[in-house]
């Protein structure tokens, strides 16, 4: 990463492919969808980008403000996705741990929107020259529009924040910035997203520099522009894109700009009427008593963690009944089944010292185990039952012929 980055940050790169760098010509870039409503207050929105590579997304549930109850944080961007080439188009590409998120809707984005927060995908360069300002036909950028859209909808994302860092325009022989593209791909995505999710934009690079943002209807497409650079204020200038409520010109590090700063971008925020604060860097640690100098001043509330309580429960584990699962005889058994259960997943068992990694599940079936099976044998057996907290239930069992 440059040595100039206004931040640090790890992200893993590979290569696959799909849609999108072509060639020539402009497109109409009427009938756009108003942009996305936003539900909730009019105080500013605490937007927070989560390093996915490092902590896990679930993390932004565990802030609620004080009073309320109401989230603490406002938009939450999984950072990061990127943009790829692969010789002849752009494509998205999704990291493994930006792929496990996605696919662990269930318990790292649905507990996020359940509280009132909205989730979006950053997409970021990766230094292979695909860039958001460097398609050359409105068809090349709506092919990947088409991709972006895709993930919103089957991962069930609130929308598109677009970060053009680390590209290198011109590697791999791809085309330098132009005036156009970004507005191509931002009005193209409106059309397929529609009116009800948020596109936004980190603004710095070509994306940001070098678009001309007279050639497209920006209040229509684009929700929020914000200021990239830690620790400043400074909003962005975005024509068109002039109400206050959608800008953010205040930008923290969580971890690398004092509390007093923070709390006092936050009042400036508020005094200068502007929409949004970002932060960067939320990680596993209690951060509440930080974030609360910044929410005090946007909301009139503090944030309290609410992590929830370690697990300390070790598993359940009881014999199966019936001929077919277990079969006493001398008074010990021929073969035996067990139920093993725990509500936060059983990993794996060690049976006589072999360990074997079971498919994470509150319940699990072990049946017919018998001299041979899984490291049983005949006599006297012994088996640990761990969950995915690591508690561990011992169970002695004989095994005869």
């Amino acid at each position: 990463m440059s040595p100039s980055s206004p931040r640090t940050r790890r992200f893993r790169r590979a290569l696959a492919a799909t849609a999108a760098l072509a060639t020539a010509g402009l497109a109409s870039l009427a009938g756009i969808a108003p942009a996305a409503a936003e539900p909730g207050t009019d105080d500013p929105k605490l937007a927070v980008y989560v390093e996915v590579n490092s902590n896990d997304l679930a993390n932004v549930a565990d802030y609620t403000l004080a009073d309320s109850g109401r989230p603490a944080v406002d938009l939450a961007m999984i950072f990061a996705a990127n943009i790829n080439y692969d010789g002849q188009q752009a494509y998205l590409h999704l990291n493994e741990r930006v792929t496990e998120t996605l696919e662990d809707a269930e318990n790292q984005i649905q507990p996020l929107q359940a509280q009132g927060t909205k989730v979006l995908l950053s997409v970021l360069g990766n230094h292979q020259g695909a860039g958001f300002a460097n398609f050359t036909s409105y068809a090349a950028a709506d092919a990947f529009a088409a991709q972006l859209a895709d993930a919103v909808t089957r991962y069930g994302l609130d929308g598109i924040d677009f970060d053009d860092e680390w590209t290198e325009y011109g590697a791999n022989g791809t085309p330098q910035p132009n005036a156009q593209s970004f507005g191509w791909l931002v009005t193209a995505l409106r059309e397929r997203l529609g009116p009800d999710k948020l596109i936004t934009l980190y603004a710095i690079g070509p994306s940001y520099t070098t678009t001309d943002f007279t050639l497209f209807d920006v209040a229509a497409v684009l929700d929020h522009a914000w200021n990239p650079y830690y620790p400043t204020y400074d909003a962005p200038t975005v024509p068109g894109l002039d109400d206050r409520s959608r800008l953010g010109a205040a930008a923290i590090d969580l971890a690398n700009t004092s509390a007093a700063t923070a709390a006092d971008f936050a009042q400036r925020t508020v005094a200068d009427g502007y929409g949004v604060y970002v932060a960067y860097n939320l990680t596993a640690t209690d951060q509440s008593a930080y974030l609360s100098g910044i929410t005090q001043a946007l909301k009139g509330e503090a944030t309290v963690y609410r992590a929830p309580g370690a697990d300390t429960t070790p598993p359940t584990v009881t014999i199966k009944d019936g001929a077919q699962y277990t079969k006493e005889k001398d008074g010990g058994y021929k073969r035996v089944s067990f139920r093993l259960e725990d509500a936060g997943l059983i990993d794996r068992i060690v049976l006589n010292g072999v360990q074997t990694d079971l498919e994470d599940a509150a319940a699990i079936d072990l049946d017919v185990v018998k001299p041979g099976v899984l490291g049983a044998a005949r006599g006297s057996n012994t088996m640990q039952v761990t969950d995915a907290a690591g508690n561990t239930t011992e169970v002695t069992f004989f095994l005869t012929k």
